[in-house]
C-alpha cells in the first residue's frame, strides 16, 4: 500500500469517517483516487470554520483553486499529501476538475455565513457540495448507468439533509443555522429561538419534516436495487448510513440539540459489509 494512499486515507478516516469506510469497499486501484478527493473535499469544506475573516478563508480556497489549474511540474514539488493527490487525480482523464472547481466556489459561498431561505436553497447547496463529490467518484469508478448515477445523487441530497441536522451543536458554535429560514417562519421559531439550543415541539415537527425529505429520497433512490453495479457501491452505501441516522433520529425523539445525535452508529461497519455482500443499500 502506498505512502500516499494511507496519508490520504487517514486524512479522510479522521474528518470523514463515513465516506471512508464507504471507500474501503472500493476496488483496490480506484482507493487512492477517491481518497484523494475526499481528502481535499474535506479540507475545503473545513476552511471557513478556521478562521472568522472571510478575506482569509477566501485566500486559502484561492490557494487550492491555484493548486487544481497548476501544471503537474508545480503540484508534484510540494511534499503535502493532499496535493500530491491532486498532481495524481490531475493526470486521470476520468477526474472532472471543473466539478471540483465549482465546489471550490460553493465553499467561498460559506465564508459569508448564509442561512438557505428555502428547503430548494438548502438542497441546491448540498447539491453543490455532496453531490458534486459524489459524482466525481462515480466518475472514477467509471460509473455510467444514468439511473445508478441518479440514484446516488438522491442518497448524496438525504445523506447531506440529516447531515444538516445530525450537525446543527457543531454549525451553531460557529454562529451557522442551516436549517431553512422559511421552515422556521413556518414552525414561528426565531434564529435566536433556534440557537437557544433546546428542544420544543415546533422545532420537532421542522426536524420531522426535513427527515421525511430524506426518507423519500432514500425510498425513491432505493428502486434502483435490482440493477446496481458492485462498483458504484462505495457511493450507494451512504444511504444504508443515512438510513441508520434517521433511526437514530427517531430514537432521540428528533431532538438536534441531543449529544448522542453526533456520535457514531453501533454495527456501522458489519451493515456496511452485510449489504455490500448482499448488494443492498
Amino acid at each position: 500500500m502506498g505512502s500516499l494512499l494511507i496519508a490520504n486515507r487517514d486524512l479522510v478516516k479522521k474528518a470523514d469517517p463515513d465516506r471512508y469506510i464507504c471507500t474501503l469497499f472500493a476496488d483496490r486501484d480506484v482507493q487512492e483516487f477517491l481518497f484523494a478527493i475526499y481528502a481535499l473535499y474535506n479540507e475545503l469544506a473545513a476552511i471557513p470554520f478556521r478562521t472568522q475573516e472571510a478575506n482569509l478563508g477566501g485566500i486559502r480556497l484561492q490557494w487550492w483553486r491555484e493548486a487544481l489549474l497548476a501544471s503537474k511540474l508545480e503540484i508534484n514539488l510540494s511534499k503535502d499529501p493532499i496535493m500530491q493527490g491532486i498532481y495524481k487525480l490531475n493526470g486521470q482523464p476520468k477526474f472532472n476538475r471543473e466539478l471540483m472547481l465549482s465546489i471550490i466556489d460553493e465553499r467561498e459561498n460559506d465564508l459569508l455565513k448564509r442561512q438557505p431561505k428555502t428547503i430548494e436553497e438548502l438542497e441546491r447547496y448540498i447539491k453543490n457540495t455532496s453531490g458534486a463529490i459524489t459524482f466525481i467518484a462515480l466518475d472514477l469508478m467509471d460509473v455510467t448507468d444514468e439511473h445508478i448515477r441518479q440514484a446516488c445523487q438522491d442518497i448524496a441530497l438525504a445523506y447531506g439533509l440529516i447531515g444538516v441536522l445530525r450537525s446543527t451543536r457543531f454549525l451553531l458554535n460557529y454562529d451557522r443555522i442551516l436549517v431553512p429560514k422559511s421552515l422556521l417562519d413556518r414552525y414561528e421559531v426565531s434564529n435566536e429561538i433556534f440557537k437557544n439550543g433546546k428542544q420544543n415541539q415546533s422545532l420537532r415537527l421542522i426536524t420531522t419534516a426535513i427527515t421525511e425529505i430524506g426518507e423519500s429520497l432514500l425510498l425513491k433512490a432505493r428502486k434502483t436495487q435490482q440493477n446496481i453495479e458492485r462498483g458504484a457501491m462505495p457511493c450507494l452505501l451512504l444511504a444504508s448510513l443515512t438510513g441508520l441516522y434517521i433511526k437514530q433520529l427517531k430514537r432521540l425523539n428528533y431532538d438536534v440539540f441531543d449529544l448522542r445525535l453526533s456520535q457514531p452508529t453501533n454495527w456501522r461497519a458489519w451493515v456496511l459489509a452485510f449489504n455490500y455482500c448482499f448488494k443492498k443499500f
